[in-house]
């Protein structure tokens, strides 16, 4: 497949999703919304001066890590809906052991934005830095990642291996393929803080919609660019 065609895939398999699995899409979407709502409260849309006020403000970093629990937890149905062929039915499985394989994925993932939201805060130069070795790092490890919940144990060395050689391809597509929705959700944001008090919320509304397909488009992203080397196989074979 090639990148472009894959670009495209990637946002097709998305709407797919949301389309078959509505509930399940709604997930990062609530989780955006209840960000936004404990922003509002901060007064983070009501100017420039409350914007940098409220940036870094204790209950916004809380709310922060409630929103991404909800975007990284729509991987597990994301994975085996895209595995099974647009299957809504496996999306909607919670099998024991993909469940279990899954949740250690998960917990890493939460593990490292929350240093990254906690322990480096107030330092904009880390976090570059460590979204950066993110963007590179994270490709090593997708078949490890998108294995786990389909129940296949690939060991995060073997992962590594495999996909050194796209590593490259995988790097520029992941994170190509979410520029779209990420330029309008901070569009959207930036527009919420100077647009009149009747159109915040409508705007904050909308963005969280598309926060929701951009958890979604990643996941697709990451499917995508972990299954170019070739399927993944390990040492059990998904429930559904």
């Amino acid at each position: 497949m090639t990148f472009g065609k894959a670009f495209i895939h990637a946002h097709r398999e998305t709407l797919a999703f949301m389309l078959a699995c509505p509930l399940i899409a709604m997930i990062p979407v609530i989780g955006e919304l209840f960000q936004h709502y404990v922003e509002m409260g901060l007064g983070m849309y009501e100017g420039t001066d409350g914007a940098q006020a409220a940036e870094a403000a204790p209950a916004r970093m809380q709310a922060g890590m409630i929103k991404i629990f909800t975007l990284s937890v729509i991987g597990y149905p994301l994975v085996r809906f895209l595995a099974g062929g647009r299957d809504a039915a496996a999306a909607r499985t919670l099998e024991p052991r993909a469940a279990a394989m899954f949740a250690v994925v998960l917990l890493i993932q939460l593990a490292i934005a929350a240093m990254d939201l906690f322990a480096m805060q107030g330092s904009p130069a880390v976090s570059l830095a460590v979204f950066a070795a993110m963007l590179v790092l994270t490709p090593l490890f997708l078949r490890w990642m998108v294995a786990a919940p389909l129940g296949i144990w690939v060991a995060p060395a073997r992962s590594a291996r495999e996909m050194l050689p796209s590593l490259a391809w995988a790097v520029v597509f992941t994170f190509t393929v979410m520029l779209p929705l990420m330029a309008v959700h901070y569009g959207l944001g930036i527009g919420a803080i100077f647009a009149p008090d009747a159109l915040k919320w409508p705007l904050l509304i909308l963005d969280s919609f598309v926060v929701g397909a951009l958890a979604i488009v990643i996941g697709a992203g990451n499917w995508i660019a972990a299954i170019r080397p070739g399927p993944v196989i390990g040492n059990h074979a998904a429930a559904a």
